[in-house]
């Protein structure tokens, strides 16, 4: 069965294409699932976009739904622009394993581009009920629960806090510290002490390899801080390389600051990722090539993301992961269902809705 796409559900995660018109609350979460399954589809990890809108069930999500009503009560705002800049972000995401991953199952709306935090806008004051932290009002808001728990599991409301930043320079820490400082340590204990500035070009980083500047690195050598490596620089470590490059390694035994290798690039079995893309492996020639396909033998138990490798007819086969209404029953090996998607009686079935928590009041 077809999901009728309701509310602000999908604000979270990483896609393609536009909307046709000004976006909405209540046409954005349509639009943004259509983007993250164009950018899924076309990283492999469903065969196309109609079996990612089957296999997705954030549009069904209680707590989106709670956030649309949230927005009819006039509780969070809807930033139009905000939520075009997120679509057109979204869309330019790569194909990184660790990213989609994130986006799509694990983590949702916290490894959305920046951009999209700032679609739904938080009109709650602090220490005012809330639900949900996008009702919370001000920077690094959140919604405080009770540390005992919730009874009814996921509809106790808490209340509204704004945290504070960062400690800066000269202030105790425990570990994090603003941008432009580190967290010392006491050489004697061992133990955090205070905030320090991170140190500029040339200077000593024996004692904390996390004391330099942003646009430097602590070169383990001489332990001084040095500038990163820009693209075909020597490296010794990717934290050695600019913002966006790896310290790849060559047979040779060379390394150098580059991007990860495309599709029908060269590339070298040395790294790990070899290629940039989430759908290749870098075949015996030292080529990106896509994983193998449906109907194709497998690569070392690895196939296409939305396939899976299977030895129920003999050799290891590629086998597509099972779509909304599949059979994933015995006649099939019990092919793994896609997505979001579970067996259920021998066919792959969405998850039951979540419910929708009630404002508080």
């Amino acid at each position: 069965m077809k999901k009728t796409i309701t509310g602000a559900a999908l604000w979270l995660g990483v896609a393609a294409a536009g909307c046709e018109g000004p976006a909405t609350p209540e046409n954005f979460a349509g639009e943004y699932e259509e983007a993250l399954c164009a950018w899924a589809s076309g990283c492999s990890v469903f065969q196309a976009r109609g079996q990612c809108r089957d296999a997705l069930v954030w549009d069904t999500s209680g707590r989106f739904q709670y956030l649309l009503e949230a927005v009819d009560a006039g509780r969070v705002g809807f930033d139009a622009a905000a939520a075009e800049a997120c679509l057109e972000q979204v869309s330019a995401q790569v194909c990184d394993g660790e990213l989609l991953n994130a986006v799509l199952f694990s983590t949702g709306p916290a490894a959305a581009p920046e951009v999209c935090h700032d679609v739904f806008v938080g009109k709650v004051r602090n220490y005012d009920p809330c639900l949900n932290s996008e009702e919370c009002a001000g920077d690094n808001a959140v919604c405080g629960f009770n540390p005992a728990g919730c009874p009814d599991n996921m509809c106790c409301a808490g209340a509204c806090r704004v945290l504070g930043g960062p400690p800066e320079i000269g202030e105790p820490c425990t570990g994090s510290c603003g941008d432009d400082a580190f967290c010392a340590f006491d050489p004697n204990t061992g133990q955090p002490t205070v905030c320090t500035a991170r140190r500029g070009e040339g200077k000593p980083c024996d004692d904390d390899f996390n004391a330099c500047q942003a646009a430097l690195y602590c070169d383990s050598s001489e332990f001084k801080c040095k500038p990163r490596g820009d693209s075909g620089a020597s490296c010794e470590y990717s934290n050695s390389c600019a913002e966006g490059l790896e310290c790849y390694s060559y047979p040779n035994g060379e390394r150098s600051c580059q991007t990860l290798p495309g599709e029908g690039q060269s590339c070298s079995n040395n790294n790990y990722p070899a290629c940039a893309r989430y759908d290749n492996y870098c075949d015996p020639n030292g080529t990106c090539r896509k994983l193998p396909l449906p109907g194709e033998p497998c690569l070392d138990w690895n196939c296409v993301p939305y396939a899976v490798c299977a030895t129920n007819a003999g050799s290891p086969v590629c086998v597509r992961r099972g779509s909304l209404d599949s059979d994933c029953g015995p006649s099939t090996g019990y092919t793994q269902c896609i997505g979001h998607l579970f067996c259920e009686n021998d066919r792959c079935v969405e998850p039951d809705p979540e419910p929708v928590c009630s404002l508080p009041e």
